[in-house]
């Protein structure tokens, strides 16, 4: 009996109506799935006296069922439990009536933690087939598992603080995701990212007085999103994402750098070298002006200063607009809401590519002052795409987007 207790305890069985017989392993199952597993052959059996039909203490022993079900084990070898379950027969009404265990749902073979079991393996991202391979249970019977014990429930309330973004799902197409900027749980996912979707979304699942409690929505700078800002939340302050403002001046100070390099023939020079190798410098605030450094493409020691001072050289416009990515990125990382107003507004066209960045910052002059200011950023939402991306590749993609959805979902809900 100490062994059986044993034996029940290691598998995490908690009914002690059953009784272990014996344990042995075998090759079980057909083709290419047959595999070596653990078998645990057991009874289940209680006195039952009374028939659940009927209600007339008239029950009698009938046999037994065979059932086989596969557990959590302790071993790399699947376990499985072959129970035979404990029938009886009413004499009164000739109804049947076998015996249950709460190691098992009724009509199922698979033990209830073995459930348990796949849900946290697929929480951490693992693949279908992996989780199958470790279990020892099918795919599709892992997909049936996560497909039955989760449910797309939106959030039940709207958060104070909202972030939006996009991320790509199936087939080459965008989902929309909205996550709590406090708390960083998530709201919603949406199949798309029109604006008639999100609008009807919003507007048909929370109050008036819900949407109107919403403080800020973080986004990009998608000019969709924030056509509806005002009409979904219309006291909503929306702050635009500083790493994105960055992104879009440093993008534009790239562009002129390379048309700086393009323009240079002599490949062998140091300012080619400087403007090649050392592209990172010019991103960088407050280059080091004291400490040298051995440089690898000169093959000399320079300061930071002396290498940005090289790749400068008879560029004015590169100057120029490595100069105002400079004040522009000092005094929105500073928090200096005055600078950053009159660097935009004294801001003179030179015809490069910073033109057209400084304009789309004016344009959106409201969202970028706020972002200066602002503790919320879409820094959490894009770590969360980052981990949607993460189980994109190690599940080598999804066909079909509504499994995506719930994997998804797991992740963060």
């Amino acid at each position: 009996m100490s062994q059986t207790d044993n034996i029940l305890k290691l598998l995490e069985i908690p009914d002690t109506n059953i009784t272990v017989q014996g344990i042995y392993q075998e090759l079980r199952g057909r083709g290419a799935g047959r595999k070596r597993v653990q078998v645990i052959t057991a009874t289940l059996s209680y006195g039952l006296a009374q028939c659940p039909t009927c209600g007339f203490n008239t029950l009698h022993p009938n046999g037994h069922k065979r059932t086989h079900i596969k557990v959590k084990g302790a071993t790399d070898k699947p376990i499985i439990i072959d129970l035979n379950k404990q029938r009886w027969r009413c004499a009164n009404c000739q109804s049947t009536t076998m015996a249950t265990t709460p190691l098992v749902a009724r009509g199922h073979a698979i033990a209830n933690n073995m459930s348990a079991y796949v849900m946290k393996l697929l929480k951490l991202g693992t693949p279908v087939t992996h989780v199958a391979m470790v279990t020892g249970i099918s795919a599709s019977s892992v997909q049936r598992i996560y497909q039955h014990e989760l449910r797309l429930t939106p959030a039940k309330h709207l958060p104070m603080h909202l972030a939006f973004d996009e991320f790509r799902s199936v087939a080459g197409r965008f989902a929309f995701i909205c996550i709590d900027s406090d708390s960083h749980r998530l709201v919603t996912m949406l199949d798309n990212r029109w604006n008639k979707t999100i609008k009807e979304f919003f507007m048909n699942r929370y109050s008036k007085a819900e949407r109107e409690a919403v403080q800020s929505v973080s986004m990009d700078m998608n000019a969709a999103y924030q056509a509806i800002i005002p009409e979904v939340f219309p006291k909503a302050q929306i702050i635009i994402d500083r790493f994105h403002i960055i992104q879009l001046l440093g993008r534009a100070l790239d562009q002129v750098r390379v048309s700086a390099l393009r323009e240079l023939k002599n490949h062998s020079s140091r300012q080619y070298k400087v403007l090649k190798a050392d592209w990172r410098l010019f991103h960088k605030t407050n280059p080091e002006g004291q400490q040298r450094t051995f440089h690898q493409a000169l093959k000399e020691q320079q300061t930071d200063y002396e290498l940005m001072e090289i790749g400068l050289k008879d560029q004015p416009t590169l100057r120029v607009v490595y100069e105002e990515y400079q004040a522009l990125h000092e005094a929105i990382m500073g928090h200096h809401t005055k600078r950053v107003t009159r660097i935009l507004r004294s801001y003179r066209d030179n015809k490069s590519p910073l033109d057209v960045a400084v304009h789309t910052l004016v344009k959106n002059m409201s969202g970028v002052l706020a972002a200066v200011t602002a503790e919320y950023s879409n820094g959490p939402i894009e770590g969360i795409n980052r981990r949607i991306k993460c189980l994109k590749r190690s599940c080598y993609g999804f066909k079909n987007p509504m499994n995506m959805f719930l994997r998804t979902y797991q992740l963060f809900a």
